[in-house]
């Protein structure tokens, strides 16, 4: 097929120098030209590390993504053969920009996974990119292949997971859960299954072999209590650790945001109800007087509305004003003085380091909690006391659901590009192969996929 030089396109990257754009006379195909700028002397063999000279030529075309909907855009790579001074042997320049195992760039590769996760069938895919059916599929399988080549890495290296993590995460907010099991330790997900029920959750211990779990020494979840239940039925060796950051969070929105907004009510209708005793016949100097009560107690129930955070995040992180306009808000507050104090100690016993002294310590927070005689104080401990031994644990192994919490919003993003999967089992292999250093956190020195940063980028148009 004969091409014109229709553009001069000059850029580097990765060892390679953009030299022009060819184009067929139909426009249905085009072609960018690309040759080799590495020097000998950055090339070692890799046999035995000596130097090398450049043995021979070739050529290597790799399809890209087309540049117009409806052509077959080429990546033809003039590439060296080199031979070694010292071992005599021969190997091929390598090509950052291809695939392993296909004719196709990983720009092309990545374009695929997105039509692949739209559950598009792969006659459909052939057509939309004229790459061949053959080389989608090992588009397709390559996820499964990296979670097992991970998996089979860990299993030789004589790993086990030793702390888990589970967690829940919605498919459809409000209609459909998944839940989740991540290794705490490598970052690693290992089992990702639909539904939050019990019945759900015990898949998990069906389908990951009891061997591998033998290691486990800790477990951290919230208080569900399927995740309790089955978790001391496989792993009764495991220690249960509740989530804190769960339990603070319950009791800030639960107790400390109940309290305060009762507190802000009552100030409210307190206004109300001064105002209302105000009518033609009422004197000036009392008019007064029930208007500044009325001020005063509309300015406790600004204060209050907005005392949310301070009354939130650690006391040592306020600032100097904050912390006496807070002081100065619970001093003629009784039942938000009382839950505040309550959070600061639970915040205190989340410290220790004793299993012993963290089972007195919660075990005296529940006792001051009940005899508070705050409805909601009292509501909290009765519901939470049964989970002593959980929250105690945390002396021991000092874990959360955080990095799993933190991997679920990668999980969001992924739900939110593929516009949300029809298929599930395809979007638990996804998460499962997000989880994956190399693909979690890929860096430019250890990635298998490289940059498509130029160093060099120019294109000039010549008509002929």
């Amino acid at each position: 097929m004969l091409y014109l030089d229709d553009i001069k396109v000059e850029f580097e990257s990765q060892g390679f120098k953009g030299t022009h754009i060819g184009f067929s006379p139909d426009k249905d195909k085009s072609v960018l030209f690309l040759e080799s700028v590495r020097s000998t002397q950055t090339v070692r063999c890799p046999y035995c590390g000596g130097s090398v000279y450049i043995y021979e030529n070739g050529q290597v075309k790799l399809k890209d993504i087309p540049i117009q909907r409806g052509t077959t855009h080429i990546w033809n790579f003039f590439i060296h053969r080199y031979q070694c001074n010292c071992c005599h042997e021969t190997f091929t320049e390598e090509i950052p920009f291809k695939y392993p195992g296909t004719r196709i760039t990983y720009r092309a590769a990545n374009w695929i996974k997105g039509f692949l996760q739209q559950k598009i069938s792969i006659k459909a895919i052939q057509e939309l990119t004229g790459i061949h059916r053959d080389t989608i599929r090992k588009v397709q399988q390559i996820m499964d292949e990296a979670i097992w080549k991970r998996e089979k890495m860990l299993r030789e290296e004589g790993y086990k997971p030793r702390i888990l993590a589970v967690d829940e995460f919605a498919i459809h907010k409000g209609h459909s859960y998944a839940t989740c099991v991540m290794d705490l330790e490598q970052r690693d997900i290992l089992w990702v299954g639909k539904g939050r029920a019990m019945k759900d959750f015990e898949k998990f211990f069906e389908n990951v072999p009891s061997d591998s779990l033998s290691a486990v020494i800790a477990v951290a979840m919230d208080m569900n209590a399927s995740y309790n239940k089955f978790v001391t039925k496989h792993l009764p060796k495991a220690r249960i650790v509740y989530d804190r950051f769960h339990m603070q969070s319950q009791f800030g929105r639960n107790v400390l945001g109940v309290v305060r907004l009762d507190e802000a009510r009552r100030h409210k209708a307190k206004e109300k109800e001064i105002l209302a005793d105000i009518s033609d016949d009422t004197d000036k100097e009392t008019m007064k007087s029930f208007k500044q009560e009325a001020k005063a107690e509309k300015q406790e129930y600004s204060q209050l509305k907005k005392l949310r955070w301070p009354l939130l995040i650690n006391s040592n992180k306020l600032s100097d004003s904050k912390t006496e306009q807070l002081q100065s808000i619970l001093q003629d507050h009784h039942d938000l003085a009382v839950c505040y104090a309550m959070k600061e100690e639970m915040c205190r016993l989340y410290e220790l380091t004793d299993y012993q002294q963290a089972v007195i310590g919660w075990t005296k927070w529940f006792q001051a909690a009940k005899e508070s005689e705050i409805p909601t104080l009292v509501r909290f401990a009765v519901q939470k006391e049964k989970r002593l031994s959980g929250l105690a644990a945390h002396a021991i192994h000092p874990i959360s659901t955080g990095k799993l919490e933190g991997f679920n919003n990668k999980i969001k993003v992924a739900k939110r590009i593929g516009y949300g999967y029809r298929d599930d089992d395809f979007f638990f292999t996804l998460i499962r192969y997000l989880s994956i250093p190399s693909v979690r956190s890929p860096s430019h020195k250890n990635s298998d996929e490289p940059s498509y940063l130029f160093t060099l980028f120019s294109v000039t148009i010549n008509y002929k």
